[in-house]
């Protein structure tokens, strides 16, 4: 598949679910997607893996989680994509951090989409390194202002894996003394390791 490096002048209209902007975006593409993993994660047919920059949607046993996968799904999967580099090239993990976009004219976010409809927030621990992030930020509050997708969601917190304080760069295990100190209106819950640490630094128990 030829792949290549172009400047498009986008606009996309704020209809039906789409995000509205216009801005220029350097893209490289198209790539078929093979694989969805998860809400936020992707494979390519070239073999790398994209996480997408700038949002977070919810981890397995999360509420929404099966959703937000679903719909990445319906979105992109066996489809071609455009992508876009954020400031950093790839996380801890070697995977890709990109931006999505469907259709070679009049692109679609798909970013946006799962953030405007509510399946999934936007990241902000690493929002210095997000440079859609002001963007994204604007097109959460649409979900917020209409209480849908993740944000009607009453989160099982006793089924977490690791968990943190809202006021700590920490997490530990459940069983942890530290974790049995954390306020309850302060508990933050992980379930699994790479999403711990992608937010917090392992406490050692």
């Amino acid at each position: 598949m030829k792949h290549w490096r172009f400047i498009f002048l986008i606009f996309i209209f704020l209809a039906s679910g789409c995000i509205t902007g216009s801005t220029v975006r350097e893209l490289n593409g198209p790539f078929l997607v093979t694989k969805v993993v998860d809400g936020d994660t992707l494979d390519l047919s070239n073999n790398e893996r994209i996480r997408m920059s700038g949002i977070n949607t919810p981890e397995t046993g999360e509420c929404y989680y099966q959703e937000a996968k679903k719909k990445l799904a319906e979105l992109v999967l066996n489809k071609e994509v455009y992508v876009e580099k954020d400031r950093s090239d790839r996380d801890k993990y070697g995977r890709l951090l990109r931006y999505i976009y469907l259709n070679e004219t009049d692109l679609i976010f798909v970013n946006g989409v799962l953030v405007e409809n509510g399946y999934a927030r936007v990241y902000d621990k690493y929002k210095s390194d997000t440079k859609r992030y002001n963007e994204l930020k604007k097109i959460e509050g649409i979900a917020k202002e209409n209480n849908i997708g993740v944000w009607n969601c009453v989160d099982n917190k006793k089924d977490c894996l690791y968990v943190g304080s809202k006021d700590s760069d920490k997490f530990h295990t459940p069983e942890c003394k530290f974790a049995k100190k954390i306020k309850p209106e302060n508990l933050v819950c992980f379930y699994s390791l790479e999403d711990a640490e992608q937010e917090r630094e392992f406490s050692g128990c």
